[in-house]
């Protein structure tokens, strides 16, 4: 009679069930600046620089992660930086936080207490054309929050490679601090021109190198990454550019081998040696032979 032996891996799978942490308040000041605009600044500058500003010392109580919100302004972008600022370099330059979107500009900044920081409200220049300057000496009342929270949005990857592959390449980083919420993936920017558009990976990833695809053989591309935690998203990374080609694929294949190979535990081991030994042994329907 035919004996059957079967051998049956069981796999457990144990889950990490933690709950992702949102922000708390621990402190919040109310400010009110009025910035005076300076027609002929605006006029002069040739880059990013200010047409008039408003500023007032910020000592914080607690320590936290610092962000301004609830900026009433569209004209002007609040900053914030260290109290010994160098007027002779541009305060965007020396900036630790503000509510500029900009690439360069983090939305948080964590600050001990008892550090002297300047909170700015700025005009922002004309990039040497006169169309929004406003008429010289005007001002406007800005209202905001400086606010501490006990968690904030992750900071943002640093030190950006690639390695191109056929129809997209493999972006290697070294990922920023979670800044107290675990990060959970990382947002893929592309350019289209103008700007860079971003979207979520998925599914989600967090280890480098990530795949991007979708692009085309032969044309140059350019890719920027932000970090996702529970509080949200990083600003932005520098930009890493690659040329995606059929013949970069192998290469590709190598770069890919650089993560680390799971390997089995050891009575899983066991259990695949012994089937692999079974294999070896030819069954009738007298038993082994």
């Amino acid at each position: 009679m035919m004996r059957l032996i079967t051998i049956v891996f069981l796999v457990l799978t144990l889950g990490g069930g933690a709950v992702a942490a949102s922000a708390a308040e621990v402190s919040s000041t109310a400010l009110t600046l009025d910035p005076a605009y300076d027609a002929g600044g605006c006029a002069l500058v040739s880059g990013n620089g200010y047409g008039g500003t408003d500023r007032q010392l910020f000592i914080p109580t607690v320590d936290a992660y610092y962000t301004v919100k609830d900026y009433s302004s569209n004209a002007t972008q609040a900053l914030i930086t260290a109290e010994a600022f160098d007027p002779n370099q541009r305060l965007f330059d020396q900036a630790l936080a503000g509510s500029s979107g900009s690439v360069a500009m983090p939305s948080t900044t964590y600050l001990t207490a008892g550090t002297r920081v300047l909170i700015w409200a700025v005009y922002t220049g004309g990039y040497a054309a006169i169309a929004q300057c406003q008429a010289d000496g005007a001002t406007e009342t800005v209202t905001m929050r400086v606010v501490g929270e006990d968690i904030s949005v992750p900071s943002a990857p640093t030190a950006l490679t690639a390695t191109a592959l056929s129809g997209g390449a493999y972006i290697y980083f070294t990922p920023g601090a979670a800044n107290g919420s675990a990060i959970t993936n990382y947002q893929v920017g592309t350019f289209d021109g103008v700007q860079y558009n971003y979207v979520a990976l998925a599914p989600a990833d967090i280890s480098s190198p990530i795949v991007v695809t979708g692009f085309t053989n032969g044309v140059a591309a350019r890719v920027r990454l932000k970090a996702v935690n529970a509080n949200g998203a990083s600003t932005d990374s520098a930009e890493v550019t690659f040329t995606p080609t059929a013949a970069a694929a192998s290469a590709a294949v190598i770069a890919a081998s650089a993560r680390p190979v799971p390997t089995l535990p050891e009575h899983l081991l066991w259990l695949t040696v012994l089937l692999v030994a079974a294999v070896g042994f030819r069954w009738n329907n007298n038993g082994f032979t």
